[in-house]
Order: C-alpha cells, then sequence, then structure tokens
C-alpha cells in the first residue's frame, strides 16, 4: 500500500497539470490588412478607377505595408513615412497618406464618418490639372489559425485517464485478494 501512494500522488499531479488553464498571452498588436478601390469622379483622369492595399499596426496605427499603382508608378509605406490611418472613439476614418511629388495625390480621411473619405490628386505642379475621387475601403479578414488548441492537452489528459483507471483496476484487485492467515505460536 506504501508503494501506491506516491504513484497516486504522480497521476494526481499529472491529471491537475493536464487540466490546468493555460495562462492567457499577453495582447500583442494585429496587423490589420485592407484594401481600397478609387473612383476618379473630378478632373483629367475621370473615368478612371484605381486599387491598392495597405496594411497598419494596431497599436500605432502606423502603416506597416502600403501598395498603390497611380500614374505608372508604384508607391509604398516608404514614399509617406508619416502615413497612418485615422479613428475617431474606435471608428474607422480613413486613410492619411500623402506624396508631393508629380504626380502629387493625398487620401484624405474622412471628418466624421469614413464614407467622407476621398482621394485628391494634381498632376503638374501648377494646379490646373487636378481632381478627385471617391474611397471605398475593405477590411480583409483572415481566419486566425492561431488560435485552434493542438492535441497535447487532450493526450495529456487522456493519458492521465487511462493511467488512473489502470491503478484503480491494481488497487481493487490488491484489495480483493485475502490478506494471509498468520500462524499462532
Amino acid at each position: 500500500m506504501t508503494s501506491l501512494l506516491p504513484k497516486l500522488a504522480f497521476v494526481t499531479t499529472g491529471l491537475a497539470l493536464g487540466m490546468a488553464v493555460v495562462q492567457p498571452a499577453p495582447i500583442k498588436a494585429a496587423v490589420v490588412d485592407y484594401t481600397f478601390d478609387i473612383l476618379i469622379d473630378s478632373g483629367p483622369l475621370t473615368p478612371n478607377s484605381y486599387s491598392g492595399t495597405f496594411s497598419y499596426n494596431s497599436q500605432t496605427f502606423g502603416l506597416t505595408d502600403f501598395s498603390f499603382l497611380f500614374q505608372g508608378t508604384q508607391y509604398d509605406e516608404g514614399d509617406d513615412p508619416n502615413a497612418s490611418v485615422i479613428f475617431d472613439n474606435g471608428v474607422f476614418l480613413g486613410l492619411e497618406y500623402s506624396v508631393d511629388t508629380l504626380p502629387a495625390f493625398s487620401f484624405v480621411p474622412g471628418f466624421f464618418d469614413v464614407s467622407e473619405a476621398f482621394f485628391a490628386y494634381d498632376l503638374d505642379a501648377i494646379g490646373s490639372q487636378g481632381g478627385a475621387g471617391s474611397l471605398a475601403f475593405t477590411r480583409v479578414v483572415t481566419p486566425d489559425t492561431s488560435a485552434v488548441p493542438g492535441p497535447l492537452p487532450l493526450l495529456g489528459a487522456a493519458a492521465c485517464f487511462g493511467y488512473s483507471r489502470r491503478l484503480r483496476q491494481r488497487i481493487q484487485r490488491t484489495a480483493a485478494v485475502p490478506a494471509p492467515a498468520s500462524k499462532p505460536d
């Protein structure tokens, strides 16, 4: 019976550790992805349309990625190091991104709502070739595969359960065997 106690303690400890609640990981900044579509509705580029993508860090709201092809030039996050996304009380208002070299353009966020956001451009230095267009943003949602738990906690619990059943059977067999009768002296 004394050799059974350490085994029982081992099984109990293993089961407790297997069933223990895992501490949640600290909140990390997420990268949020968006696509955008521009429909030019004034100026010499009417009725052209353009599209692109951007990503931002959810803690700093700074751009981590930007891709936009405009008038034959590819632009990225390095072309406006101060670019950011704009929120008001948690409401997404749009993207703030500007390029001053020709063709100059700006993404202007909305004031109260993202539907007010627009795109403005100027094709020459004197401002006679300017125009604007509407902006539409779409958040790209990717499934979070890291939230799916692995099989290890379940396998650990199953192993502990199986071992405890085995120990219980051994205890029952030991209890069922009568103790040897002692000889009178």
